[in-house]
């Protein structure tokens, strides 16, 4: 899509009917693209909370494909309006799905999914500013139009669900430390001695239970610590 949009700029006294099975057969793998990233998604993951509006989007896409691949635009005058509807219900799709988003538990796909949504919306409305039509070339609004929905569909590439490799290892940070109860008013200061107090009291509680099971394997300082540790208890 967006190597589409460049093509345009690069070609901006072209025709529309000269350019339209480029914008056509990209606007149909397109749509048959993400038409199959939903399928994958759902089969996945079932249906999320970012994932109905990506049929809408492709279906659409799809049947405006197909329409100029079969020369149904001819009207210059009617071409960015129409353009512009399909961009604009894609922003208006995006910005819906960016609320039903969990904003803490995916705070970068929120913000992904409302920046474009918004930028889309915007965009989208060019195709109806009449001064605009009229005075900047056909194909240099597509070019626009293309750009921002292939810049769409990128950031959903980014943000949609990915099924993780089998070998793969999570890395989980160990610099904060991680809360063990329910106080969420803890600071990390308080979570961290909280933490270091557990960890001696399952060191005493080991030293302890080795000694009484008789664990003769224990250093002179471990047996003299664990009978410490048994005359205070």
């Amino acid at each position: 899509m967006v190597a589409a949009g460049v093509f345009c700029f690069i070609n901006p006294g072209q025709t529309f009917m000269t350019m339209a099975f480029v914008i056509g057969s990209v606007m149909v793998l397109n749509g048959l693209i993400h038409a199959l990233g939903f399928l994958l998604a759902r089969s996945s993951f079932g249906i999320g909370d970012n994932n109905g509006w990506i049929l809408i989007d492709a279906v659409l896409t799809l049947l405006l494909g197909i329409m100029i691949l079969c020369n149904q635009l001819t009207v210059d005058m009617a071409i960015p309006m129409i353009f512009g509807m399909w961009v604009l219900v894609s922003g208006l799709l995006r910005f819906e799905a960016s609320t039903r988003i969990n904003r803490q538990k995916k705070p970068a796909n929120f913000r992904a999914a409302l920046i474009t949504g918004v930028v889309t919306i915007i965009v989208g409305l060019l195709g109806f500013i009449n001064p605009l039509i009229t005075y900047v070339s056909v194909i240099l609004i597509l070019g626009i139009f293309m750009i921002v929905q292939g810049a769409n569909s990128i950031e959903l590439g980014i943000n949609m669900p990915h099924k993780a490799k089998e070998d793969a290892v999570e890395y989980v940070s160990t610099r904060v430390p991680v809360k063990i109860g329910d106080d969420e008013n803890e600071t990390e200061e308080e979570v961290a001695e909280r933490i270091k107090a557990q960890k001696e009291f399952e060191e005493k509680k080991e030293f302890t239970m080795a000694f009484g099971e008789g664990n003769f394997g224990l250093t002179k300082e471990e047996v003299e610590k664990a009978v410490q540790e048994l005359k205070k208890e």
